[in-house]
């Protein structure tokens, strides 16, 4: 579902494939699931452990260097599919550093879901990987008021202790609450302090429909630092419609953790200074990362992208975090003529990327010297197992890239991305990035997933 469309790392089962001298690790889903306030990146006294994905590492490369002339001739069938519709793109080979196809490159392009790649290395460049997210409940400012203070964590859950989520090892209620009564405060109204992000909380080029409707999927929320579940009214349902009230609910929530549903709630900030009672902490950022980029999660990214936001010193809004995530990616060496932002997510169709800049931050993170970079890769779906790609590349013209291919899929109404690697015939690994306008459906998936699964066969020296 791309754009419109969580990582549940089982403790399981686990694929290894070694992919050019590249170690890939990754987790498959179990068949039954998938200002007053503290530092919202301040770490508790006693964090949950982190549920981690095993990490990519670098690329060796190959002595056979592949050459433009020997890739096109690999896709000239799949290129000529008239399902593509409008495509751009660009193959690049990141250890040279030479381009070995382009159609378009350059120009600004509907990127869909694969911005979330451009809001991953932002997080992993600007932020801690490490930090986890908190939120704290204090005494408030009349007696028998306590302040539940949103940190920007979307992950907690208001399910039971034990009771899967969407989000492996993310805190819960439950825990928050049991500390509150374990402190004996006598607790008569909550305040909702959803102050940590301001601004609107609903980015330009959104949808309505897509919070979702007892009929149809929800792939988004109006964005808050306080919620639970991602804001899903059923939690172990990936594409539950959400409520599109996320503050309030994350307080009857807490409420109904505190055994009392009907307790008063009110909106405010927390008094400064104020007594902790309680807080809980999220998994790292790195892990929620992951987490966002494997299912293509856009509340999780939104969360991320003011984590960026926040970093860089920008103000924690949709303005603030879009530039924040371009002045990074700048800082990377990277040239971001043509590109505007509006969220961190993808999800509005008023983004532009051209699919140049897609590709030059795939090829630092697959490089030698890509650092906290190496940690976009993680949570790229790998091609027929896992994430956005689990149902792809079973199609006998790209059955050969799976299990080696990996990439972050993207779709909006009008445009189907897809962006990553994949090592040749010669073990040398190929950066792609590739963007359809115009066509929709299954057809324009599969003929994009035989262009890339075609670098798979290629020897192409």
């Amino acid at each position: 579902m791309g754009t419109r469309r969580v990582l549940i790392i089982a403790t399981a089962v686990v694929i290894v494939l070694v992919v050019a001298g590249v170690l890939i690790a990754t987790a498959l889903r179990p068949d039954s699931s998938q200002d007053a306030a503290p530092s919202p990146t301040s770490t508790p006294t006693d964090p949950p452990v982190a549920v981690a994905p095993s990490r990519v590492a670098p690329i060796t490369g190959s002595d056979q260097v592949p050459t433009a002339a020997g890739v096109q001739a690999r896709l000239a069938g799949p290129l000529a599919n008239p399902a593509l519709g409008q495509l751009s793109g660009i193959i690049v080979d990141p250890a040279s550093g030479a381009t070995l196809w382009s159609e378009d490159a350059a120009t600004p392009q509907i990127p869909a879901s694969t911005v979330k790649l451009l809001t991953g290395a932002a997080l992993l460049t600007s932020a801690d990987p490490d930090a986890r997210l908190v939120t704290q409940v204090v005494a408030g400012d009349q007696e028998g008021d306590i302040v539940l203070i949103g940190g920007g964590d979307v992950t907690l859950s208001a399910r039971a202790e034990g009771v899967e989520t969407e989000y492996a090892g993310a805190p819960t209620m439950a825990d928050l609450a049991a500390q509150v009564l374990a402190s004996g405060v006598d607790v008569r109204r909550i305040v909702l302090d959803a102050t940590a992000w301001i601004g609107p909380d609903f980015a330009e080029g959104w949808l309505t429909a897509d919070i979702g409707t007892d009929t149809t999927t929800g792939s988004i929320t109006r964005m808050s630092p306080l919620m639970v579940d991602g804001d899903r009214i059923n939690p172990g349902t990936q594409y539950s419609r959400r409520t599109g009230d996320p503050t309030i609910t994350a307080g009857k929530a807490f409420a109904a953790a505190l055994g009392q549903p009907d307790l008063p709630l009110i909106e405010g900030p927390a008094p400064e200074g104020a007594q902790v009672i309680g807080e809980v902490s999220s998994q790292p950022l790195s892990i929620l990362l992951a987490q966002a980029l494997e299912q293509s999660d856009n509340v999780l990214a939104e969360a991320l992208a003011r984590q960026v936001a926040l970093a860089r010193g920008a103000e924690p809004s949709f303005e603030g975090a879009a530039q924040a995530t371009i002045e990074a990616i700048q800082a990377m060496g990277i040239d971001t003529i043509g590109t505007e932002l509006f969220d961190g997510s993808g999800l509005s169709e008023s983004d532009r990327v051209p699919p140049t800049v897609l590709a030059a931050v795939l090829s630092q993170a697959v490089g030698p010297d890509a650092g906290t970079l190496r940690d976009l890769l993680t949570g790229l779906p790998v091609a027929g197992a896992t994430g956005t790609l689990d149902e792809r590349y079973r199609e006998s013209v790209s059955h050969d890239a799976a299990g080696w291919l990996r990439a972050k899929t993207g779709s909006v109404a009008v445009t189907y991305g897809l962006a990553g690697y994949v090592p040749d015939q010669n073990g040398r690994l190929l950066v792609f990035a590739l963007n359809s306008n115009s066509v929709v459906g299954n057809p324009t998936r599969y003929a994009m997933d035989a262009v890339a699964a075609a670098l798979r066969g290629c020897g192409c020296s």
